[in-house]
């Protein structure tokens, strides 16, 4: 028996929250995702064989370093009712110079992972 995917995924936790529409009335995938209390501007979003994967940088500050949010969340088969899945955002802090790498001391990347619950269901519009 086959199952339909989710088009519809609930995300929260680790200071993230929000919504991921694969289709919305006007046809395109719709993210609604906020990260510390700041909604993420212009997503992208791309299924990959690793999951539903969106990604956006969350602040740009020259001269010091730009924020990369990239969520993950599994494709899910919903079967009768909604399924609780496990997620995960990888928080890259790229550290910047305006006189090149070189000048950066340490890392030039910094890494933080942030822990999701998923909720997918199927949405009829």
């Amino acid at each position: 028996m086959p199952f339909d995917s989710a088009n519809h995924f609930d995300v929260s936790g680790a200071g993230i929250d929000g919504a991921i529409d694969l289709t919305s009335l006007a046809g395109d995938a719709l993210v609604s995702l906020t990260v510390d209390g700041r909604a993420l501007r212009d997503p992208s979003l791309e299924t990959t064989r690793e999951g539903i994967v969106v990604s956006a940088i969350h602040e740009e500050i020259p001269d010091d370093h730009t924020l990369l949010v990239t969520v993950t969340i599994p494709q899910v088969n919903p079967g009768s009712g909604p399924q609780t899945a496990a997620g995960f955002a990888v928080l890259t802090t790229a550290r910047t110079s305006i006189g090149g790498p070189g000048l950066v001391p340490g890392p030039l990347q910094l890494f933080e992972l942030r822990p999701l619950t998923v909720t997918a269901s199927i949405v009829e519009s």
